[in-house]
């Protein structure tokens, strides 16, 4: 199959050699979009006689797509963008993409699968995410990958998540909780912000949390964290004790000698 990027890069020097000079660098980066839309409906002796859209419209084999898919991804390789369009149009094509992602050892084809799978609209193997997060073999990429994922679909992989939280340490209990913050509000939700905070491991994020939350059974512990935390700390259980309807004073704290205080500000 055809690289089209590649082809229309190939377009686009032609033209640009042929019009050298006429347009600034400005004007030329604006008329790309145009220059595209009349390429790829443009028929070529390259593409079959067909323009670059019909060519990429008439492969209906779904394991024609997924293995050109796969192929492309290798090494630097990126798959043209008329094969991802294409891939996504064609529902057959999920299941093929599904199993990349359960079984390809590749994380940047892996990661692009996820992508394609995400944007055609298909179904997603959330509960495979779900159990990502705490895999610790698990690619970091693709497990972040997964966790933006299961953020769109919080409301739906919320008990798969939780089914998770046994098998989680503290590291991967934070990234559970991102996700769940994003669904309607659950006593476990709490509890597991509850039990992150009490284990001060990355405090101004897990109090960005309880403030996004808007649980306002945190005040409880979040006032009284005011009194030991750094700069940094202070900042965002303030800022997530107003989001909760709170009040902490300018004054509350003298920060002057605070490392992180004396960084931000600038201080020697």
């Amino acid at each position: 199959m055809i690289d089209s990027d590649k082809l229309f890069e190939k377009y686009l020097k032609k033209w640009l050699d042929e019009h050298k000079g006429e347009y600034t660098a400005d004007e030329t980066e604006e008329m790309i979009p145009e220059l595209y839309e009349k390429w790829v409906t443009t028929p070529s002796a390259e593409t079959d006689g067909v323009t670059p859209e019909e060519y990429f419209a008439r492969v209906t084999d779904p394991g024609v797509l997924v293995d050109e898919f796969v192929r492309t991804n290798r090494g630097d390789g990126n798959p043209c963008s008329l094969l991802l369009d294409r891939i996504a149009e064609v529902p057959e094509c999920a299941p093929g993409l599904i199993k990349i992602i359960e079984e390809n050892a590749d994380p940047k084809t892996v990661i692009a699968a996820m992508d394609v799978l995400d944007e055609s609209g298909a179904e997603q193997p959330l509960g495979y995410y779900a159990g990502l997060i705490v895999d610790e073999n698990a690619d970091e990429g693709v497990v972040e990958k997964a966790a933006e994922i299961l953020k769109e679909n919080a409301g739906a992989v919320r008990d798969a998540l939780f089914a998770e939280i046994p098998k989680a340490n503290n590291a991967q209990k934070q990234i559970i909780a991102d996700i769940l913050v994003e669904t309607d509000r659950d006593d476990r939700t709490f509890e597991l912000m509850k039990e992150l905070f009490a284990a001060k491991e990355n405090v101004p994020f897990i109090a960005g949390l309880l403030g996004k939350y808007g649980d306002e059974r945190a005040a409880a512990f979040l006032y009284p964290a005011l009194d030991d935390s750094n700069y940094l700390e202070f900042m965002e259980i303030r800022n997530a004790i107003e989001q909760l309807g709170g009040v902490v004073d300018d004054t509350y704290r003298d920060f002057t000698d605070d490392p992180y205080y004396k960084a931000i500000k600038h201080l020697k």
